[in-house]
């Protein structure tokens, strides 16, 4: 076998066994960098209906020196890669490469896209088609990883089951659409409202599970949780796009600590549940924290 072709393959078959899509696009662009002097790299997917920058190896990248190699995924989806040089001299030596070049990207935009369908259907699985949150098949998947960071850093996590106030109340006024709308401003404000390594989950039609790592103690929780109140009740739900009407809506949030109400996740979650319920039996934008008197005083009947 050609040499080149060896070496191409043997580059594709390390492609195929990285996990992560960034780890190959950096390798990519490593062996194109390496092998051909390129200064920069983009790539983008096309389909029928948007352009999606994949990689993008700077912020700013001047175009003097171009190519722009296309490769037919399937009959709607094509991976470009744009391939910059800094100098005449550089680009030149491209040019003269290009068989090599087109050859040995036909392979690795093979690899790559396989690997962004595999993530694409790993991400469709787990997140809630309506509202982007994550869904419940995400808690079942990582559960093990939400306990084992608490218990390596020795931290609190807080549990916050947040549930719509009135939530059918929008369904029987207006229709699902627009409750659809209220549940993506819902997670908009929670997302916005806590920190990227806090979790969103749409546990169900109307109620949500943020799950707070790290949380220092049920204070920190509390202040965060108030935070989430007070947001939603200020964001406006636009109903019609003629008369401009809107909707506003607030939420309950329940709320358990762990481990110092739960030994483990289904336990948290349960405890999260009652209090929920709690706080609505109290009225709206209400905060009510598990404790075990409460239960004693629920009647769920």
């Amino acid at each position: 076998m050609n040499p080149t072709c060896e070496n191409i393959i043997k580059i594709n078959e390390e492609l195929k066994l990285l996990n992560k899509l960034e780890d190959i696009y950096l390798t990519i662009f490593k062996r194109l960098k390496a092998e051909y002097n390129i200064s920069e790299l983009e790539i983008l997917l096309k389909t029928i209906d948007k352009t999606e920058s994949l990689f993008k190896s700077s912020e700013i990248i001047y175009d003097d020196f171009l190519n722009s190699l296309k490769y037919i995924e399937n009959e709607s989806t094509q991976i470009y890669f744009l391939v910059y040089s800094k100098t005449k001299e550089n680009n030149d030596l491209i040019i003269k490469e290009l068989p090599k070049l087109k050859l040995a990207l036909e392979f690795y935009s093979s690899s790559l896209y396989n690997k962004y369908l595999e993530n694409s259907i790993h991400e469709l699985s787990i997140v809630d088609s309506i509202t982007g949150a994550f869904n419940r098949s995400y808690l079942d998947v990582y559960v093990d990883n939400i306990l084992s960071i608490s218990n390596r850093e020795q931290k609190k996590v807080g549990f916050l089951k947040v549930g719509v106030d009135q939530f059918k109340a929008v369904i029987d006024e207006f229709d699902y659409t627009i409750g659809d709308k209220v549940l993506i401003e819902l997670t908009s404000t929670l997302k916005e409202s806590v920190r990227i390594s806090d979790i969103v989950i749409k546990m169900s039609e109307d109620e949500f599970l943020v799950i707070l790592l790290n949380v220092i103690n049920e204070n920190n929780a509390t202040i965060v949780t108030d935070k989430l109140i007070n947001n939603f009740s200020q964001r406006k739900v636009l109903i019609d796009e003629d008369t401009k009407q809107t909707l506003k809506k607030t939420i309950c949030v329940g709320m358990s600590i762990f481990p110092d109400d739960a030994t483990n996740i289904d336990d948290a979650i349960k405890k999260a549940d009652i209090a929920l319920y709690e706080a609505r039996n109290i009225g709206r934008s209400k905060l009510y924290k598990y404790s075990e008197e409460s239960v004693n005083a629920i009647d769920f009947f």
